[in-house]
């Protein structure tokens, strides 16, 4: 049969006719073998019937992909790797390995070169060379059945060269993919990449080239011109997908920025642009060089900063009190032009605040920073920031603020400064930087008796003003440049008794230079203040009047302490500024009620035209102004009391009463010589010579001196043994008043208390340690007792309260025998202030034929009748002598152990230096 013509089939009856076909197959493509006929019968209106049978099916060869899924032999085939990239293009060797299953051998056909057949023992076949094209065909086959497999056809395309970038500058770039061996394959030029400077090229940046060049069958031009290129970094690819060398490319520059001609320009000038923020004008600094930087990408950008600062008009402040973003554009266009290379540009502004955060407005009323930043941005990518800082400030000068009342309901209140004083004109600024400028000011007062000096017209400023430097800071100087009356004279004082109009000019100046000038319109007016007579208690006056009976005090009228304020209303109001002094009681205080009957006591007021007055106030204070119901006089302290009156009209004096509770500071007396009744510097105190009275704390503190003469001796007399003199020498007690009804207190150095167990201790008196002088007053360790001079010797004793009395004495050392009898005659040492001199032998002395005996001391001046019977002294006396001699006697212990511990140490010395000696030997 050979499908032309049919084999006539009969069919009988019903029975089932079959037809059996005998072929041989001859197939070498190992595809499907298919047996079809057609039945047509020629009875019945010619209908055909169709039958297909198939004989064999097809043996497909199948590539595998490398990733091992799927078994070998057959699921796959054979493997080609590494596959071609889209373009069919690999850049390295491709290798087709065979894997039996199926089929046991495979036979690879190239168009170059042997047909290979591939086995389980040889399954391999590569091709390494470049190669511009390479067919290939396979087909596997199972010997044994002889079946074989489709075929399959490919083609390998190797370039392992990489392209290149070449050229630049005016003629722009080319991108070329010849190799230098002519034996390597060209795939040519793909595209052309834009990365950073390690040039890679990912996977998603390879699909959205900068550039990308048509292929044909999967292959490109050789070369391909590029022109010039924008700023960064360039990679170019081959079909194959090799990449060149990275190319930077920077021959553009970001935009520049410059100012703008009308800027720039005077008034005058054609193109004048009128100033926007802080103006510029002919001479204006040039905009600041940029720092210009580079990005990974090759991308130039320069970044420009620079600072501005505007002055505040309070009555006309910058940009109408509020900087928003279009006045922010508008400040930058004034500033600021740009050009570029790489037109067109484009600009972006943003008004932030000092740390970098959007801002809607900026308040230009006030002290303040914003930052206005303008982006431009070329054709290529390259930018240039510009950051203007922008400051709104007030002046560097001084600020001059009037002192007002903190609560202003109570005019009486805390001072405390308000807003300063408007410039009567624009800041003038000198070359030097410093800013200067002037304001206007008046103060009225009312006349009062004396003077006003320039430090007078000082306080005046500080009364009524508070100047700073601009950060709040008190370091500026107030100098009055000037005083001048009503005619505009110079006047070196103002009478301030006398009404009239003056003109004080003030310069204060900070620390930098800047300056603020203060004319001062200075107007006094008639006094209406009511007038104040004061009369003091008797005893409580700390300054009496000359010719004035301390115990009976005379009134006397008191003037204000600084002329009286006036107010915008008119009313005056005058301080009174008085201190008295009262003595501690124990126990007592002033209540309210008794220092309002002592502020009536004290103080009469007349207003003018007559009446009475008004009190509007009366208070207590401690001197630290803490309010106090009441004033402790059991101890000594400085308190206020405020009292303040008005009169009818509305004028007020405050008086402020310093009111000091005293004592005083404790006495020291010479006890006379126990041994010889009637003999020596006794009975009396010492006078005090300089005292004072701390106002603020009411503690006294006064100075005693006294003079003692003693012959020479071979001992060192130590700071510890004068203590012990001294102890011995002097009684202590508490001043009138004082700290002898306190709890007692004794506090002693280490080396006085040994001997200051007598009468301080029981009198609640403490000492400090003796320190000594010599006769240049400078500090002394010891006083030398061999040689004839004058030494030095202070201590001083505090009471319980803290009253203290220093006694200076001063310790005359003379050659031979020192008799009593001898005096200077004065009553007064040489150390200052008055005092005794006596003639003693003072401390531990050995006995010399003089009739004054061993260890003890005597003086014959200041002799003290004895008290006693006509059987002897009183046994307090001997009880004295006693002490005095166990004093005496234990001093001179101690000197002599020193005196040996010398010698021993002197001898101890000596044998260590003969020991060192020879031992050097």
């Amino acid at each position: 049969m050979d499908g032309a013509n049919g084999v006539p089939v009969t069919l009988i009856g019903s029975q089932d006719t079959h037809v059996i076909y005998y072929a041989q197959v001859d197939q070498s493509d190992g595809r499907a073998v298919k047996l079809s006929h057609v039945l047509e019968e020629n009875v019945f209106k010619g209908r055909t019937a169709v039958k297909t049978a198939v004989l064999f099916n097809e043996r497909p060869l199948k590539p595998g992909d490398g990733s091992g899924s799927g078994a070998a032999g057959h699921d796959y085939h054979y493997t080609r790797l590494p596959a071609p990239n889209a373009n069919g293009w690999n850049t390295s060797p491709v290798t087709v390995t065979f894997y039996p299953g199926d089929f046991d051998q495979m036979t690879l056909t190239p168009s170059e070169g042997a047909a290979k057949v591939l086995t389980g023992d040889d399954p391999a076949w590569m091709r390494s060379d470049d190669t511009a094209g390479v067919s290939l065909s396979a087909q596997a086959k199972d010997t044994e059945s002889g079946a074989v497999s489709t075929q399959r056809a490919g083609l390998v395309k190797i370039d392992t060269s990489a392209p290149r970038i070449e050229g630049g500058g005016a003629l722009g770039y080319t991108l070329t993919d010849v190799p230098a061996d002519a034996s390597k394959a060209t795939s040519g030029i793909w595209r052309l990449h834009r990365t950073d400077s390690s040039g890679a090229v990912a996977a998603a940046a390879r699909a959205a080239a900068t550039r990308e060049f048509p292929l044909t069958n999967g292959d490109g031009a050789p070369t391909q011109a590029v022109g010039k290129l924008p700023n960064g970094w360039y990679v170019a690819e081959d079909a194959a997908g090799n990449l060149s060398a990275p190319l930077k490319v920077s021959g553009t520059e970001p935009p520049s920025v410059e100012r703008p001609a009308g800027s720039t320009a005077g008034p005058g000038d054609p193109g004048y642009a009128p100033p926007v923020g802080p103006p510029l004008g002919p001479g204006s600094d040039p905009v600041p060089d940029p720092a210009v930087k580079e990005d990974a990408e090759g991308l130039r950008h320069a970044l420009i900063e620079e600072s501005v600062s505007q002055m505040i008009d309070p009555s006309a402040p910058p940009f109408g009190g509020l900087l928003e973003p279009a006045e922010a554009s508008a400040l930058m266009d004034y500033r600021y032009a740009a050009s570029s290379t790489a037109a067109p540009t484009t600009q972006t502004d943003a008004l932030l605040d000092a740390s970098g955060n959007p801002l809607a407005s900026f308040d230009t009323k006030v002290p303040g920073e914003c930052l206005v930043r303008r982006v431009i941005t070329d054709a290529q990518g390259n930018t240039t920031t510009i950051l203007l800082h922008y400051r709104t400030v007030r002046d560097s000068c001084p600020p001059v603020r009037p002192l007002q009342p903190s609560d202003p309901a109570d005019p009486d209140s805390p001072k405390v400064p308000g807003d300063p004083l408007v410039p009567t004109g624009p800041v003038a600024t000198r070359p030097d930087g410093t800013q200067h400028v002037e304001v206007a000011c008046d103060v009225t007062e009312a006349v009062t008796h004396g003077t006003m000096d320039t430090a007078g017209a000082e306080a005046l400023f500080k009364r009524h003003f508070a100047a700073t430097d601009v950060d709040g800071g008190d370091g500026v100087t107030l100098t009055v440049q000037s005083m001048k009356n009503s005619s505009g004279g110079g006047i070196s004082s103002i009478d301030t008794s006398r009404a009239a109009d003056y003109l004080i000019t003030y310069l204060v100046r900070d620390a930098a230079g800047n300056t603020t000038t203060v004319r001062l319109s200075y107007h006094l007016v008639s006094s209406h203040v009511p007038g104040v007579v004061v009369t003091p208690d008797p005893g409580t006056d700390p300054n009496p009047r000359p010719g004035d009976d301390p115990l009976n005090p005379k009134p006397r009228p008191v003037d204000p302490a600084t002329p009286p304020r006036v107010d915008p209303d008119g009313t005056q109001h005058a301080v009174i500024e008085d201190e008295m002094r009262v003595k501690v009681k124990d126990g007592a205080q002033l209540t309210l009620a008794d220092a309002r009957s002592l502020m009536e006591r004290r103080y009469a007021f007349t207003p003018e035209g007559g009446g009475a007055v008004t009190e509007l106030k009366l208070a207590l204070a401690d001197g630290a102004g803490n309010a106090v119901s009441a004033i402790d006089l059991g101890r000594p302290g400085a308190w206020r009391i405020t009292y303040k009156v008005a009169d009818a009209s509305g004028n007020t004096i405050t008086v402020n009463l310093r009111y000091v509770v005293v004592t005083d500071a404790p006495t020291v007396t010479p006890m006379p010589d126990p041994e010889r009744p009637g003999v020596g510097p006794g009975g009396q105190p010492l006078p005090p010579g300089e005292t004072n009275v701390d106002p603020e704390t009411g503690l006294t503190h006064t100075v005693v001196t006294d003079h003692v003469v003693t012959r020479t001796s071979d001992l060192l007399l130590t700071p510890e043994a004068m203590a012990e003199f001294i102890d011995a020498r002097y009684d202590l007690a508490p001043g009138s008043s004082g700290g002898g009804t306190a709890p007692l207190s004794v506090v002693l150095t280490a080396a006085s208390a040994r001997a200051r167990a007598s009468t301080a201790a029981f009198s609640g008196i403490t000492a400090s340690e003796v320190r000594l002088f010599n006769a240049a007053g400078a500090p002394a360790l010891v006083i030398d007792c061999s040689e004839p001079g004058v030494w030095y010797a202070e201590q001083v004793f505090s009471d319980s309260f803290g009253d203290t009395t220093t006694l200076k004495l001063t310790y005359e050392l003379r050659e031979g025998n020192v008799q009593g009898g001898i005096s200077d005659g004065s009553n007064g040492g040489s150390n200052g202030g008055t005092g005794n001199v006596s003639v003693s032998e003072a401390g531990p002395l050995t006995g010399d034929g003089s009739g004054l005996g061993r260890s003890r001391w005597a003086s014959a001046i200041h002799q003290l009748p004895q008290t006693g019977g006509i059987l002897g002294p009183c046994p307090l006396h001997i009880m004295f002598v006693l002490i005095m001699v166990l004093s005496g006697a234990y001093t001179l212990m101690r000197l002599r152990q020193e005196s040996s511990g010398r010698e021993e140490r002197r001898r101890r010395d000596a044998e260590w230096e003969e020991f060192r000696r020879e031992a050097v030997r």
